[in-house]
């Protein structure tokens, strides 16, 4: 795989995480985050381990340690991310999420890697284009903020951690494993705090249809892509082409709620800047963006 490619596929994947919160608008309030979690991974999981059964005479120790570390980076991160965004508004929360790229550069320097001038430019350049296209306001953040960031933390660990292992894993078995564990993860969590809804889960075709969208185009097909992507790109030039998943998300407002019977939203003058300026600082920061080179690039 190409470079190029590679840069597709993550484009791709940026894609369907935009498009997923349109998705997620139909899930209901009293489902926990945990049974959430539990449901997506779990059918995302039983999805790949079918279709790539023949790959499991594979697993190593090794793969299996590696996806529940993985496992653990990914579900503590949406735990933090979940408590963070109940004393938050939602364009303060989607801000400083995507905000992470600031410490995926901290986190390589823990690893001996170095960012150049243009990296941390680019980076100023795309935190300037989320603020503006998701309006971000600053007052009252509280102990929310601190749940957030904690949540970018463990993300921007995340995905230096894996730009670490996988040019010595199998990506189709640690994705595999990922998706168990989160599955665990999420069961225990929702035994937990609501045991009682085991078995009170909605039955209309809406919310069904949205968990299935989310298990397989989010939780299957992104899960096993990124880790195949992310072996030929450098997880900075990965964590910054993830930050145009707010562009992806304000593109298809315009269109996807309407075609699913919700209500649109409308593109405003500094929404527009805000996208301009995020791709401006994605390609500002890789000059190499779209090098056909092959080859493996490690975290």
């Amino acid at each position: 795989m190409s470079k190029l490619e590679a840069n597709l596929v993550l484009l791709s994947i940026t894609f369907f995480w935009g498009i997923q919160y349109v998705f997620l608008k139909n899930i209901p309030e009293d489902i926990s985050t945990f049974a959430f979690l539990a449901l997506t991974n779990g059918i995302g999981f039983l999805i790949i381990a079918a279709f790539f059964a023949h790959e499991l005479v594979k697993l190593t120790r090794k793969v299996v340690k590696d996806g529940l570390l993985l496992a653990v980076l990914l579900f503590s991160m949406n735990t933090m991310l979940t408590i963070g965004s109940r004393t938050l508004e939602a364009s303060t929360t989607s801000f400083f999420t995507a905000a992470y790229i600031v410490f995926v550069p901290l986190v390589m320097l823990c690893f001996g890697k170095r960012s150049s001038a243009n990296n941390w430019a680019g980076i100023v350049i795309v935190l300037v284009g989320l603020l503006l296209a998701t309006g971000a306001r600053f007052d009252g953040l509280g102990s929310g903020i601190l749940f957030v960031g904690a949540a970018d933390i463990l993300f921007a660990v995340y995905i230096v951690v894996l730009g670490q292992i996988i040019g010595t894993v199998n990506p189709i078995l640690i994705s595999i494993c990922q998706m168990f564990f989160g599955t665990l993860f999420g069961m225990a969590g929702w035994l937990v705090s609501q045991p009682e809804t085991l078995l009170l889960l909605p039955r209309d075709i809406q919310f069904w249809s949205s968990v299935l969208v989310i298990a397989v185009f989010v939780r299957g097909f992104t899960t096993v892509m990124q880790i195949y992507a992310q072996r030929y790109v450098s997880a900075l030039n990965a964590s910054l082409i993830f930050s145009l998943e707010v562009v992806f998300t304000l593109l298809t407002s315009l269109f996807l709620p309407a075609m699913l019977g919700g209500q649109t939203e409308t593109l405003t003058p500094h929404k527009i800047a805000g996208c301009a300026l995020i791709l401006l600082g994605v390609l500002l920061s890789d000059g190499a963006l779209l090098c056909r080179k092959k080859g493996g690039v490690s975290a």
